[in-house]
């Protein structure tokens, strides 16, 4: 019995260590799918771009979606864009944070500036 409770406690140790790691693994694979979806975003605005005489608005060409973020246009016009994606509160993934900076809004604009840049790192 005692040896039973030793076990179940070095098991228990390990999940301790184990869940909030994988948590983290999850929230930032899911960050890294919304800035794929802001990227492509970006390129299809580019591409709006070319035909038209600005950027396109929020009706104008379809929003990403993703279970996690939420997007939106924060400026279009003429010669500039800037697209938001920010993490719903779910799962957690509002609490995204890279080395004590917030992941919670990712943005990107017509120079491919990526804000904040310390969550677009690999």
């Amino acid at each position: 019995l005692v040896e039973l409770m030793i076990t179940l406690a070095i098991v228990a140790i390990l999940i301790a260590i184990a869940i909030p790691g994988y948590q983290n693994w999850v929230r930032k694979a899911n960050r890294g799918e919304a800035q794929a979806l802001l990227l492509n975003w970006a390129n299809n605005q580019e591409v709006w771009r070319n035909n038209n005489t600005s950027y396109a608005n929020a009706g104008d060409i379809p929003v990403p979606t993703h279970e996690r973020y939420d997007f939106e246009v924060v400026n279009a016009g003429t010669n500039v864009f800037t697209l938001r994606a920010t993490a719903r509160d779910v799962g957690g993934q509002s609490n995204d944070v890279e080395r004590g900076t917030s992941c919670r809004e990712l943005t990107v604009d017509q120079l491919g500036l990526k804000q904040p840049p310390i969550c677009w790192q690999e």
